[in-house]
C-alpha cells in the first residue's frame, strides 16, 4: 500500500486497507487473545534515523488489534538499553499511553523445542512467545550489514533473551548458519501476520548506520518469506543473495519468488527504488567458485568488511565492547588506534556497528576488496 508520509491517521488507514484483502486484522486475531506485536526496536534510536519501527506503524497494529477483540502486548529484545527505556527513547511511550496497550516481559526466558529445526533442536527465547495467543510481527525495511537485508524473518531474532544473542553470534559465525537459526525461531513463534514499516527504511551501511530512504509503502502478509521477497524486489535486491531467503528458499519455507505469490494491491513496480544503496558482499558468488575450502575462507578473511573505530565521533561509551560477543571482546576503544581491534579475534558480526548509538563504527574494506569490482 502506497502511504506518503507518517501521519497517524493516513497510516492507519493504509493499514486497514492493506490488510482488507487478507480479511482485515479480525483473521488473525480473535477476540481474548493476547497479541503480542513484534516491532523492530534495535536500541535507543531516534525515530528520524529510521532505524526502528516507526510509532504510527506500531500504534496502526495496536488498534486494529483492539478492534478485533486482542489484547495488545509490545516487546523486543534490545541490543542496548532495557525494553522500556529503548521504547521511550523510540517513541512508544505516548502511543503506549493512547492505546492502553503494554509492554510484554521480555526479561523472562522459557525452553521451546522444535523437532524439525536445523540448527537448535531446543530453544531458548522469551516467555511472552508462549504467552502470547497471536503474534504480529512488525519489521522495518533496512539493509544489514552481516545478513544483507533485514526484515520480516530477520525481525524474529529479537525474540531471543538479549545475552543470548551473543552467544549465538559467536557460535554461528557464518550467515548461512544464521539464517538457518533465524528459521528456527520462525517455526517455533509462528507469527501468524507481518506488517512492514517500509515508508521510510534505510540504505547502506545497515542496520543502524546506514541512511533514512523514502519508499512509500507498507506490505502485509502471512508468508513473511514472501513479504521479504517483495521488500527485497522493491529495492533492487536479489533475495537470492539474503542469507534468510535462500534459506528459506532451500528449506521450502514460504513464497521466494514472485510467480509463488499472489499480490494484491497496487502496483508494487511503481514502488521499486533500483537506485537504492544496498550491502554487496562476496560470500554468494564464493559458494559458486570451485576451489579448496580452505583456500575460500581465506579469500572471505581478506574480502569481508572489518569494524574500524572513528576517533571524532567515539565517545567511549563501551556499548561495543559490552555487546561483543567475544569473550575476551575484540574492541577496546580506549587502546591506541593499532590496537583497538583485534581482525583475529573478530568473527565479523559486526554487533558494534549495529549497537554504536554514535554511529563511530565503520565497515571498512581490505585491500584486496578495495581492489577488486565485482
Amino acid at each position: 500500500k502506497r502511504v506518503e508520509n507518517y501521519d497517524s491517521q493516513a497510516v492507519l488507514e493504509a493499514m486497514r486497507s492493506c490488510l482488507a484483502p487478507l480479511g482485515g486484522m479480525g483473521a488473525f486475531v480473535r477476540p481474548g487473545q493476547r497479541v503480542l506485536l513484534k516491532p523492530n526496536l534495535l536500541g535507543p534510536f531516534a525515530v528520524k534515523k529510521a532505524v526502528t519501527t516507526h510509532p504510527t506503524i506500531v500504534r496502526a497494529a495496536i488498534l486494529l488489534a483492539q478492534e478485533a477483540g486482542g489484547t495488545v502486548f509490545i516487546g523486543d529484545s534490545p541490543g542496548v538499553g532495557s525494553l522500556a527505556y529503548v521504547a521511550k527513547a523510540c517513541g512508544l511511550t505516548p502511543v503506549l499511553e493512547e492505546t492502553g496497550a503494554a509492554l510484554a516481559d521480555f526479561s523472562t526466558s522459557q525452553e521451546f523445542d522444535g523437532p524439525d529445526n536445523t540448527v537448535a533442536k531446543r530453544l531458548t527465547l522469551v516467555k511472552a512467545v508462549a504467552d502470547a495467543d497471536v503474534i504480529v510481527t512488525l519489521p522495518k525495511l533496512k539493509t544489514h550489514g552481516q545478513m544483507t537485508f533485514t526484515g520480516a524473518l530477520k525481525n524474529q531474532y529479537g525474540l531471543i533473551p538479549g545475552t543470548l544473542k551473543s552467544q549465538w553470534h559467536f557460535r554461528l559465525q557464518r550467515p548461512q548458519w544464521l539464517a538457518a537459526l533465524i528459521l528456527d525461531i520462525h517455526r517455533i513463534a509462528r507469527p501468524a501476520l507481518a506488517i512492514m514499516d517500509g515508508i521510510v527504511g534505510m540504505e547502506g551501511k545497515g542496520p543502524s548506520g546506514g541512511r533514512p530512504r523514502f519508499l512509500g509503502a507498507i506490505l502485509a502478509g502471512q508468508d513473511l518469506a514472501a513479504v521479504d521477497t517483495l521488500a527485497c524486489l522493491l529495492i533492487g535486491l536479489e533475495p537470492r543473495f539474503v542469507p534468510v531467503l535462500e534459506a528459506a528458499r532451500t528449506q521450502g519455507i514460504g513464497a521466494t519468488s514472485v510467480d509463488k505469490m499472489e499480490i494484491v494491491g497496487e502496483d508494487w513496480r511503481a514502488l521499486r527504488a533500483p537506485d537504492f544503496e544496498k550491502v554487496s558482499e562476496l560470500e554468494d558468488l564464493l559458494r559458486l567458485v570451485p576451489l579448496p575450502k580452505g583456500f575460500l575462507n581465506w579469500i572471505r578473511g581478506q574480502w569481508t568488511a572489518r569494524p574500524r573505530i572513528i576517533g571524532s565521533r567515539c565517545i567511549q561509551c563501551d556499548v561495543c565492547t559490552n555487546g561483543c560477543p567475544v569473550s575476551p571482546a575484540a574492541i577496546h576503544p580506549d587502546a591506541p588506534p593499532h590496537r583497538q581491534i583485534d581482525d583475529d579475534a573478530c568473527i565479523r558480526c559486526y554487533c558494534c556497528h549495529e549497537l554504536c548509538p554514535n554511529h563511530a563504527i565503520e565497515l571498512m574494506r581490505p585491500r584486496l576488496a578495495r581492489w577488486l569490482r565485482l
